[in-house]
């Protein structure tokens, strides 16, 4: 059962909440933000170049060892994934920002996301017999599951517009709760594990999620984004994919315990985030009180 859970269900998963992030995209969703590619261009920048940055600062500052570091490199280089535009559009961000940059990183995530961790585990001074990162297995897999569905979804809309608006919100419903249920079972049976990992790791992953979320809003707002794109960053910046991770630890790296910290990420990031996303709200009431006023 646990083979056909995270070698089957896990990566189907992935790829059917991909396909139905597909299914919400056009071509004019991509051709707008061309027109104003700054803020695209700096969530790209702050995935790629802030959250490695991070990590390596939590290392330090944390004399983290090895093998919680390795757990960090792997979550930071993941792609953001549903669940940042989920925490987006209840913030009143910018969604088709938000949608239009978890699909690009998820498209470049192929290329980037392998080398990323090859490379910093070749840092951290892991040798092939202690981690090995298959580059090329590792890249079709993930092009499999995050290029290829969206391509997909994006067709389906394009020929059955009209059935793909009445019933994406079910769709949305559907295999999010799927997939609710598959990281409920990798839970269960992870769950003897967990315990002994709130301690150094669990500090790394919260301070991970907390500094990307505050760090990707100021960034946006030194850069003069609106407001709305400024929200939408924090969380595409603050929230990583902890499922693709989970699935390149187990299936690609061979370390349940690198898929267990992932899984660790994927339940405390909620609590920064909905943190982040309380004070947003109340930001937002406080400032349609003062624009009656």
């Amino acid at each position: 059962m646990s083979d056909i859970l995270t070698t089957l269900l896990l990566p189907l998963m992935l790829a059917l909440m991909t396909l139905v992030m597909g299914m919400t995209l056009e071509v004019s969703h991509f051709s707008r933000l061309l027109g104003t590619p700054g803020p695209l261009l700096l969530g790209l920048g702050m995935q790629w170049l802030l959250l490695p940055l991070l990590a390596w600062l939590l290392i330090v500052m944390l004399e983290l060892p090895t093998s919680i570091a390795a757990g960090v490199i792997l979550v930071a280089a993941a792609p953001g994934g549903a669940t940042s535009n989920l925490f987006s559009f209840l913030a009143d961000g910018d969604t088709a920002l938000s949608v239009s940059l978890t699909a690009l990183v998820g498209l470049l995530t192929p290329v980037w996301m392998p080398l990323a961790v090859m490379t910093q585990l070749h840092w951290l001074g892991l040798d092939s017999h202690e981690l090995s990162l298959p580059l090329g297995r590792t890249m079709v897999q993930l092009a499999l599951i995050g290029i290829l569905p969206v391509a997909i979804g994006m067709g389906i809309r394009q020929r059955y517009r009209r059935w793909v608006e009445r019933h994406q919100s079910r769709l949305k419903q559907l295999v999010s709760l799927s997939f609710m249920l598959v990281l409920l079972a990798l839970v269960a049976r992870n769950l003897k594990h967990l315990p002994s990992l709130f301690g150094p790791p669990a500090l790394a992953m919260l301070l991970l999620c907390t500094l990307a979320l505050t760090c990707g809003y100021l960034a946006a707002r030194l850069a003069k984004c609106p407001e709305a794109s400024c929200r939408s960053l924090a969380f595409e910046v603050g929230i990583q994919n902890g499922a693709t991770a989970m699935l390149v630890a187990y299936t690609q790296l061979g370390s349940e315990a690198l898929a267990v910290m992932a899984l660790l990420y994927g339940i405390l990031m909620n609590i920064p985030a909905l943190a982040l996303l309380a004070w947003f709200r109340k930001k937002g009431r406080r400032g349609a009180v003062l624009s009656v006023q």
